[in-house]
C-alpha cells in the first residue's frame, strides 16, 4: 500500500497520547508494585501485595492511562504439558458494573478483566465468586485495576461497606494487587475501616491546573507526536495558543485532546480531499473556541470553573 502522508497525519491526530512525567510516575508506582508481588511470590513470602487507590479528576485521563497500561503488559498463551491452553493476563482491566451488584461484579471480572464467556444460566453470586477467583489463578493475573469506583457512592443494592469487603476479599484469596481507580470522592470509600486505609495508599493525578512550563511542554509533546509539516507553535510560549488551550481545556487531558481534533476537523484536515498541509494555517483562536463549544457544550466560565473545583 502507498504511504499517504496526509491520512498517517489524520491518524497521529485520532491516535494522539501523551505519556507525560505524571502517568510516568503512576506507571512505575504499578510496574514496582507487580515487581515486590512477585519477587514476593517466587520467596514464598507471606506478605500481602501492597495495593493502590489512584484518584484524579474527571477527564484528567486516568481510564485512558489504565488501559494503556493494560496493553503494555502482553497478554500471552502458556501451553501446559497436556496441551492446555492458558491465556494469561499479567494485568487485568475492568471497570465496575452500574448498578452495583454482587453477581455484575463478578461478571464483570470474568468477562471484561479476563476476555472468558458468560457462566450460562443464573449461576448464584457465590458460584460466580468462585469461577472469578480461580480464573484469576489460572490465568496467572499479577494486579487487577477496577476503574469507575465511583459508582459504589450512588450503590442502592449493596451497601458501600460491604461492597469494599468483597472487593479486599478478591485480593486476600488471590494474591493479586488491586488498583482502585476513581474521583476524589473515592476517598469515602478507603476510609471506610482501618483495614481499608492500611491497605490502600492514595496518589492522585493532578491536573494542569497553571499554564506554567509543564503545561507549555504538554503541547510541545503533543506538537512533536502530531509532527505536522507546517509549524503549530502549540507550545510557543511566544504565541496566544497555551493561554488559549489552557483557558478552554481547563488544563485537562481528556478535554484539551478532543478540542484539538475538533479543531483539525473544522479547518478541513479530515475532509476526503485533504492533501495540503497549508490548511494548518488556518488553525486560530475562534476556530478553537468553536471546537470548544462543539465538544463541551458553551460552558460559561462560572460552570467551569465550578466543574474544575471539585
Amino acid at each position: 500500500m502507498t504511504y499517504n502522508k496526509y491520512k498517517a497525519f489524520q491518524k497521529r491526530i485520532i491516535n494522539l497520547y501523551i505519556e507525560h512525567p505524571e502517568i510516568k510516575r503512576i506507571w512505575d508506582m504499578l510496574d514496582s508494585r507487580r515487581m515486590f508481588r512477585t519477587m514476593g511470590v517466587e520467596e514464598g513470602n507471606d506478605d500481602s501485595p501492597v495495593h493502590l487507590f489512584i484518584k484524579g479528576k474527571s477527564r484528567v485521563g486516568k481510564t485512558q492511562m489504565m488501559k494503556k497500561y493494560v496493553k503494555l503488559s502482553d497478554r500471552y498463551v502458556h501451553v501446559e504439558e497436556d496441551g492446555t491452553e492458558i491465556d494469561v493476563v499479567p494485568v487485568a482491566y475492568m471497570d465496575l458494573p452500574t448498578p452495583f451488584t454482587l453477581a455484575g461484579f463478578y461478571n464483570q471480572i470474568i468477562t471484561k478483566g479476563l476476555g472468558a464467556p458468560r457462566s450460562p444460566g443464573r449461576p448464584l453470586v457465590e458460584e460466580l465468586k468462585y469461577r472469578a477467583f480461580e480464573l484469576l489463578k489460572r490465568q496467572q493475573v499479577e494486579m487487577l485495576i477496577i476503574d469507575e469506583l465511583d459508582y459504589l457512592l450512588a450503590s442502592t443494592y449493596v451497601n458501600k461497606k460491604q461492597a469494599m469487603e468483597q472487593i479486599k476479599n478478591v485480593a486476600n484469596e488471590t494474591d493479586i494487587c488491586l488498583v482502585c481507580v476513581g474521583t476524589p470522592a473515592i476517598e469515602e470509600l478507603r476510609i471506610l475501616n482501618d483495614q481499608h486505609i492500611g491497605r490502600y495508599p492514595p496518589t492522585t493525578i493532578p491536573w494542569f491546573k497553571e499554564c506554567d512550563e509543564d503545561f507549555l511542554n504538554l503541547l510541545k509533546d503533543i506538537e512533536g507526536k502530531l509532527a505536522p509539516e507546517v509549524e503549530l507553535g502549540l507550545g510557543n510560549s511566544n504565541s496566544a495558543y497555551p493561554y488559549i488551550l489552557h483557558e478552554l481545556s481547563g488544563g485537562l487531558i481528556g478535554w484539551l485532546k478532543p478540542i484539538l481534533r475538533e479543531a483539525f476537523m473544522l479547518i478541513g484536515v479530515f475532509d476526503p480531499s485533504f492533501n495540503d498541509f497549508s490548511i494548518l494555517n488556518r488553525l486560530n483562536g475562534d476556530v478553537l473556541l468553536q471546537a470548544r463549544d462543539n465538544v463541551i457544550g458553551e460552558l460559561q466560565e462560572q460552570e467551569l470553573n465550578k466543574f474544575l473545583e471539585k
